[in-house]
């Protein structure tokens, strides 16, 4: 990141790499919801967008990846750099004064979504790992926004609770639009069950937490 906030070279070649990598796990997991088991290996079952050509497939992929790491980025962009924003209102957090910053910390921090190149040499179950690696970029997701804000871990939790959220939305809408409103774009499970298994995690650190502080 410059001086002057703006965006390095680099960072804008990462964020296009991963962009395209979003794309590549988004359309295998989507896909694969998509096969009934009974038809899987008989090609997928989109609806009318499994009618289109591969090309115009892909151009709807890219367009629901970028529009959801666009709602990522802003809704953390503005809930930290933003005047109005409600976190600033109330105290919470002081408004940080530099958004391409954040947008690079978050860029990095999210550069576990290239492990999946691994699929090329080691084949996996694709919701499984995209839930995986889900789970790591939101940690370091986490831990960035942390380190750069100089917050809490509840608040850069938060931030990227709440970014991830504006994801899924926009997600689920464009999927909506185009006749896909049966599948997830974040995977199989739901935010809820996700929501439990996180709440879960963390009710164990705390009780492990406690047991180690007290013996």
């Amino acid at each position: 990141m410059k001086d002057d906030d703006r965006f390095d070279s680099s960072i804008v070649r990462l964020g296009i790499l991963l962009l395209l990598f979003d794309v590549y796990l988004t359309w295998a997991r989507i896909e694969k919801q998509t096969v009934p088991i009974s038809a899987r290996g008989e090609g997928a079952n989109l609806g009318s967008l499994a009618q289109q050509s591969i090309v115009s497939q892909y151009f709807f992929f890219l367009i629901l990846c970028a529009l959801s790491t666009f709602a990522f980025h802003m809704s953390i962009r503005f809930l930290t750099s933003s005047k109005f924003s409600p976190l600033n209102f109330f105290n919470i957090l002081p408004r940080y004064s530099r958004p391409n910053s954040v947008s690079t910390a978050l860029l990095v921090s999210s550069s576990t979504k290239l492990f999946p190149i691994l699929m090329v040499i080691w084949q996996y179950d694709v919701p499984a790992a995209a839930r995986s690696l889900g789970w790591a970029v939101v940690a370091n997701n986490v831990e960035a926004l942390r380190i750069l804000l100089d917050c809490g871990y509840g608040i850069a939790t938060l931030l990227a609770t709440l970014g991830a959220l504006a994801r899924w939305t926009v997600g689920r809408s464009v999927l909506w639009a185009a006749g896909l409103d049966g599948v997830d774009s974040i995977g199989e499970t739901s935010i809820a069950a996700d929501g439990k298994a996180l709440w879960a995690l963390l009710m164990y650190v705390r009780e492990w937490a406690s047991d180690l502080a007290a013996g």
